[in-house]
């Protein structure tokens, strides 16, 4: 051990001194580090969360409209539903007054020409 017999004792205790400022100006710079470093998890813990309750908030809205959606698809298919009955409806009915005027147009035609048979013949 002549290493520290040969540095006077004045010297040994100043590089002691200078050695425990050191480590302790370590140690505090560390610390500092692992303090920034927990307020920036504190930070990014905070941000999920709120990301999380974003996420719940999109969720529940999505929920509600899809019921909205499901009732108005059932309303548009019964409503389909209506609509081509009365489709079927309107079509019978413009079938059977086609006929009707038919049916009309040939009496008068036969009224026409039994006049025309009463005129032609006196």
């Amino acid at each position: 051990d002549s290493w520290g017999r040969d540095i006077p004792p004045s010297r040994r205790v100043w590089e002691e001194r200078t050695q425990g400022e050191m480590a302790s100006s370590r140690l505090e710079e560390q610390q500092a580090r692992m303090k920034a470093q927990d307020d920036q998890l504190a930070q990014l813990g905070d941000g999920v969360e709120r990301i999380r309750g974003l996420g719940q908030n999109i969720h529940e809205e999505t929920k509600t409209q899809l019921g909205l959606l499901d009732r108005l698809e059932a309303d548009v298919d019964t409503t389909t539903a209506g609509i081509r009955e009365e489709t079927k409806h309107a079509e019978a009915v413009t079938v059977s007054g086609q006929t009707f005027y038919m049916y009309v147009c040939v009496a008068i035609l036969l009224l026409i020409m039994v006049l025309e048979l009463i005129v032609g013949l006196q």
